[in-house]
């Protein structure tokens, strides 16, 4: 049963990282290291390792990871957590699929633990103009960029690991230096990543694509415009026995493919089962439906009992949102 959980949303405008994002590292960095060293400290790459994939991989970030890590007071612990290379492995849901009938939307819903999303949707200007949700301090959830660029992601359904990013600092790569889904797509191939993640992209031109990708096979790219959390063809585990990955793949299915389908009933059936989770007690509760529509460079933001907020790369508004799960 859930006991009723209530969470902070706060949508943040920072152009460069400053007294805003410095605050906000300090008040969860304590648990962020706990996490980090949660394998043991001599499970995480050395900073040296950290700096070479980061210069050999994402090049253009190292300038940025090193003023974050010198703000977050400069030591070599941060600096290797900031990195994302070869992070503690973590397990999350979500559903995302895009409707492309007249205007093409990008809609997610992301599953997790209330207790451990960071609840932060931030405006910045780094590189581009970006308006994401935010994980691992700096990394990306998902987000859209000054180009209409959308990106979602969620777990592929397989807890291996191996030698690569947390895919939040690569979504984080791709809204700064990319434009387009093809560009994107092109970052997916080549940068690693340490767990199996499903990615899906769309850009201004309704240019669609999800990627799977994995520490230990090429990446699979597909036309499709959905995932959940499986890759390939379905397997039975536990995990997609426990997050009803199958039953949600089916649903957004039938709605993709319903003629009678409407782009709001579309976005609407994120709020109710199977897309909708609400096992929060086991860490597994849909927190929050994101709606990105490129061609208008604007986003909504759901959360249960009809809390909705509309953002815009013309008008964006910091605000502070409570919701009760």
């Amino acid at each position: 049963m859930n006991r009723g959980i209530q969470k902070h949303f706060r949508f943040i405008a920072e152009q460069s990282p400053g007294a805003l994002w410095t605050n906000f590292y300090n008040d969860h960095a304590a648990g962020y290291r706990k996490w980090f060293l949660k394998e043991g400290e001599f499970n995480r790459p050395s900073y040296l390792q950290c700096r070479k994939a980061l210069n050999l991989h994402m090049p253009e970030l190292v300038p940025l990871w090193e003023q974050l890590f010198h703000l977050a007071g400069g030591g070599d612990l941060d600096a290797r957590l900031l990195s994302l290379y070869c992070p503690t492995p973590y397990v999350s849901g979500c559903s995302q699929a895009v409707w492309l009938r007249y205007s093409p939307i990008l809609v997610r819903n992301y599953d997790y633990d209330p207790n451990l999303c960071e609840a932060r949707i931030l405006r910045s200007k780094w590189f581009s103009d970006v308006i994401a949700t935010t994980d691992c301090l700096w990394g990306v959830l998902d987000g859209m960029n000054e180009y209409g660029l959308s990106v979602s992601l969620s777990f592929g359904g397989k807890e291996e690991t191996g030698e690569g990013f947390g895919i939040p600092i690569i979504l984080r790569y791709i809204l700064e230096f990319c434009k387009t889904t093809s560009e994107a797509v092109d970052v997916l191939k080549r940068i690693p990543t340490h767990m199996a993640y499903n990615v899906t992209v769309l850009d201004a031109y309704s240019d669609v694509t999800t990627v799977e990708v994995g520490p230990s096979s090429p990446p699979v790219i597909s036309r499709k415009p959905m995932a959940v959390n499986q890759q390939g063809n379905f397997e039975l585990t536990n995990y997609t026995l426990f997050s009803k990955s199958y039953e949600r793949k089916q649903a957004l299915i039938d709605i993709l493919h319903d003629p009678l389908t409407t782009i709001e009933s579309f976005i609407n059936a994120f709020e109710y089962a199977p897309l909708f989770a609400s096992n929060y007690d086991s860490g597994f509760g849909t927190l929050y439906t994101a709606i990105y529509n490129p061609s208008l460079r604007a986003m909504e933001y759901r959360w249960p009992y009809h809390t909705r907020v509309t953002q815009s790369f013309q008008w964006f508004e910091p605000t502070d949102i409570w919701v009760s799960y």
